[in-house]
C-alpha cells in the first residue's frame, strides 16, 4: 500500500517536470523568434473579443437555461419524495454559483481586453 502511494507521488513528480519542463521549452521558441508585434497582439485581442462574444455568451446561457430546466423537470418528476426533490431545489443554488462565475469570468476579460486596447480598439502606445 506505502508503495502504491510513493508510486502515484514519483509518477505525479515526473509529471508535473516534464509539463513544466515542455512550458520551459516553448517559451524560449517563443521568446527566440523575436518580439511580439503590435498586429499580432490586436489580433489577438480582437480574437478574443469574437470567442467571447459568439461562443461564450450564447454557450453559457444555453447551458444555464438547460440546467434550470433539467433541475424543474427533476422537481416536478420527485414531488413525492421530499427528500429527492430538496437535492433538486439545491441544485439551482449550483446552476446560481455557476451563471455568478461564468458572468464574473465575462466581466473581467471584457476589462481585460478594455485596458488592453484603452477602450480604443488599439493598443496602448501604438
Amino acid at each position: 500500500m506505502n508503495l502504491r502511494k510513493n508510486k502515484k507521488k514519483i509518477v505525479r513528480k515526473l509529471f508535473t517536470s516534464f509539463t513544466i519542463f515542455l512550458i520551459m521549452m516553448k517559451s524560449n521558441l517563443c521568446m527566440a523568434t523575436g518580439a511580439i508585434g503590435t498586429a499580432e497582439v490586436q489580433t489577438a485581442a480582437n480574437n478574443i473579443k469574437r470567442v467571447i462574444t459568439s461562443i461564450a455568451m450564447p454557450l453559457g446561457g444555453i447551458l444555464i437555461f438547460a440546467s434550470i430546466v433539467i433541475a424543474a423537470l427533476r422537481m416536478i418528476a420527485n414531488a413525492n419524495n421530499p427528500q429527492k426533490r430538496a437535492e433538486s431545489i439545491g441544485s439551482l443554488a449550483w446552476i446560481c454559483g455557476g451563471g455568478v462565475i461564468l458572468g464574473a469570468s465575462l466581466i473581467i476579460a471584457g476589462i481585460i481586453i478594455n485596458i488592453a486596447t484603452n477602450n480604443t480598439g488599439t493598443l496602448l502606445g501604438s
